[in-house]
Formats: structure tokens, sequence, C-alpha cells
């Protein structure tokens, strides 16, 4: 049995210019975290010739073109595995919150398939394998934020050239304000769950159509997005931590104006009621519409959190994760 841990992500900054449509003519620039809650994948082997996935459905069929489940099915052509396996998935979080989950459970499979298959790969690779099955063969609206995020761990700053190379580069910040970040950064469930493919579909179409009747449309946005990313890169390096929290307001307010999604009156509601009382920015982690607010919070930690969950919203404490994707288990605990 292998087992493998990968962590859920979170932007801090940047976010959208890993897309396609922006970061091919112009270069992506983010600002990424993981966090400690996980997605874990189990495999091992069967006597059988068939194949077993337990998943949100369970699967047995007798070939890889019998797999509904797409992620899986691509992963396994990939490694050139045909039978005779089992895998099992668990999540911390539900999917569909705006972590990077569909990600993050990618980048574990491909990590402990080509562990099975007893290769010895980079991080960079698997998240690079991630991205190729996700935005080449599956053709989803997406950038490549999540797989990097998952598979490298850590506070980082990924630059994306026209060409699609990604550096990653860990943000220079220190301990203490590390554990500010921690503090500071308030992260709340709606309760609402949906495919992130919705929102980023609509602002990939966006950005195609714009670019048809003008050279700047939305391609502006994306511009601001980036130097925001940016400004908030200095300000984790520089410790200016209240400015960071006040770059994610405005960020919020950019993203707010490239999708109708990104929100609703009752996450404007939400949003407003914590910068009423402290809170010095926020955002809807992953594309938007629903999953988890966050807010940067120096002081009135206890009130905005007691005024969230008396909205019906759920408090969840974090810490950063620093190991990226990893095999925690393979018949002896690491």
């Amino acid at each position: 049995m292998i087992v493998t841990r990968t962590p859920l992500r979170i932007s801090l900054g940047g976010g959208g210019t890993d897309l396609p449509f922006y970061a091919e003519k112009f270069g992506g620039s983010l600002v990424t975290a993981s966090i400690n809650k996980y997605i874990y994948i189990m495999i091992g082997d069967k006597i059988q010739k068939d194949i077993k996935l337990n998943y949100s459905q369970t699967e047995i069929v007798k070939s890889v073109s019998e797999i509904k489940h797409p992620l899986i099915k691509e992963a396994l052509k990939l490694v050139n595995i045909n039978s005779s396996i089992e895998i099992h998935s668990m999540a911390d979080l539900p999917s569909g919150s705006g972590l990077g989950s569909s990600s993050a459970f990618l980048v574990g499979l491909l990590n402990g398939l080509y562990y099975y298959n007893g290769e010895t790969v980079s991080k960079y690779k698997i998240a690079e394998d991630t991205s190729h099955i996700t935005m080449d063969i599956l053709k989803e609206p997406c950038g490549k934020q999540d797989q990097y995020a998952s598979a490298f761990g850590n506070l980082n700053h990924l630059k994306i050239a026209t060409n699609g190379r990604v550096l990653v580069s860990p943000i220079n910040i220190s301990y203490e304000n590390i554990k500010k970040m921690e503090q500071n950064l308030m992260m709340f469930f709606t309760g609402v769950t949906r495919e992130a493919n919705e929102v980023l579909g609509e602002q990939k179409i966006s950005g195609e159509q714009i670019e048809k009747k003008t050279e700047a449309g939305i391609y502006d946005y994306y511009h601001e997005i980036k130097k925001i990313g940016e400004e908030s890169k200095k300000c984790l390096e520089n410790g200016d931590l209240k400015r960071f929290g006040e770059w994610m307001n405005v960020h919020w307010e950019l993203k707010r104006n490239i999708s109708k999604k990104m929100s609703n009156p009752q996450i404007d509601r939400w949003y407003e009621l914590a910068l009423a009382n402290g809170a010095l920015g926020g955002k809807i982690i992953g594309a938007g519409g629903g999953g988890f607010l966050m807010f940067y919070v120096e002081n009135n930690h206890d009130k905005i959190k007691m005024l969230m969950e008396q909205e019906g919203l759920v408090y969840m404490p974090f810490k950063f994760d620093f190991d990226g994707s990893r095999i925690v288990y393979n018949g002896n605990l690491f």
C-alpha cells in the first residue's frame, strides 16, 4: 500500500494571470501558498486483473478505457498502468470549495503512481504532467497555479513565461511573519460548493470576446491584478502585512469586475460586514461564487469570527504546508 498526502492551496495575489488566454500573451505572476488541509490517495495491488476505484463513487472495471473518472483514467494512461490496481481517495475538505482540490487530487495520484511504478520524479514533472492532463488533454479552462502549489508546497512566487515555463521561487518571509499570517488570515466556509470551470470558463470567454473588440478590455484588469500580486509579494518579504491586507481588498474589487459569478449579494454582505468590523481586505478563494471567504484581520479576530458564525459560516483555522505532495506511507511509516 502506498499513501500520498497532497496539500490544498490558497492564492495570495495575482490569481488568474496564469490563465492561458492571458499568460500566453503577457506571462503570469502569482503568489500562492499551500495549507495543512490535504487530499489523501491510497494505491495498492489487486490479485485480480481488474481495476477498483473508490472516490465519491466506486468503479470496478476490466480496463482503463472503461474508467469514468477522467483524471484517474488519464493518469493511468500516462504512467502506463493497465490492470491489477486499487485506488482510494479521501479529503479533509469537500470538492468544489475553491482550494484547488481537483489539481491536488491529480498531483497526489500521479505522485503515488510514479512511486508505484518504481520511478523517482521531480515535483516539477508532477506539476507539469498534471497541467498537461488538465489543460491539454481534458481541455479544462484552468491555469497552472493549483498544480504547482500542491506539488511544491510552501509560500511561492510563480512566474509563468509566455511559452508556459514556470519558475517557482519561495517567498522570502520571516518565521515571525509566517505565524502572523496564519493568525491574521481568517477563512470561513460559506457552505456553497461549485465547479471552478464555470467561473474560469466565463473569464476565458470574456477575454476572447473582448480581444476581438479592443486591444485593452479585460487585459487591463489582468495587468492590474498582476501588479497587485507583485506588490503583495513585496509586502510579504518586507514585513508590511497591513499593506498586504489592503492590497487584498483592491484585488477583490478588480476580480468582481471581471466575472459576475465571482460574487453575489450574500457574499457582498458578508464581505462588507467583515470590513466594517476590522478586516483590512479579503477575497473568495478560488474561482468565486462560493467556497471559502478569507479575510486579513489584525484586530477583532474574535468579533469577526462570532459575526461570521452568526451568519452561518464555518471558521477554519489553518497553518501553511511546506512539504507539498509527498509519500507518507509505503508499507512502512516514514
